[in-house]
């Protein structure tokens, strides 16, 4: 499996340089997000990549911690926000493996990030922990029932080569189990049409 920092390291420069596959699923995404933040609130992103998400989200909250294990995806990151005058997200190098479940957040994102970590239970499990009562856990996951039937085609093909990283074998049904299993309340489960990833809002009750 590639799911390593050398492998993102090594296609940092045209994973950022690279345009956004939907650019309306993404918007839609930001938008469901901002509208359960809270301006007093903390974030923490895993998995953040270039940072251009904790950047979107930077004005909707107090602070956000954007972790990752890529340090060229954080040097883009760190230079982005220093180019726009960002001082409320601070950039770390860390596996999601690494962190410790103290400090708390309000907001916690794993975008695009559940369906490559093999123990995919034990990361919801995770990070429902860092997840502050009363917050929120928002996660975009491929899921493969709902799958195009030629994205499940290029799947096959992807887990077969140890170059790439493997893509975990999910349903939508088994991820809302396993949200729910954690104590989380589903508040949004949406997916655009013909996408691969399910968008969920979940909450941890105060």
């Amino acid at each position: 499996m590639a799911n390593t920092p050398f492998f993102w390291s090594l296609i940092s420069r045209k994973y950022i340089a690279a345009p956004i596959a939907n650019e309306e699923v993404y918007q839609d995404k930001l938008t469901r997000t901002r509208n359960v933040l809270r301006p007093e609130w903390t974030m923490l992103e895993i998995g953040c990549g270039s940072g251009n998400t904790a950047l979107a989200h930077a004005p909707y909250v107090s602070q956000i911690t954007a972790c990752d294990f890529s340090a060229p995806m954080l040097d883009h990151g760190r230079t982005r926000a220093a180019n726009e005058g960002v001082d409320n997200v601070e950039f770390i190098q860390a596996a999601f493996a690494d962190l410790a479940t103290d400090p708390t957040y309000d907001a916690v994102l794993m975008l695009s990030v559940i369906h490559l970590i093999p123990d995919w239970k034990a990361a919801i499990r995770k990070a429902a922990q860092l997840t502050r009562a009363g917050g929120v856990f928002v996660s975009s996951t491929v899921t493969i029932d709902t799958m195009p039937k030629k994205m499940r085609a290029i799947m096959a093909v992807v887990n077969a080569l140890p170059v790439l990283p493997n893509i975990a074998r999910i349903t939508r049904a088994d991820l809302i189990a396993e949200l729910e299993s954690n104590g989380l309340v589903i508040e949004d489960n949406w997916q655009q049409e013909g996408h691969d990833s399910v968008f969920v809002i979940a909450r941890k009750p105060a």
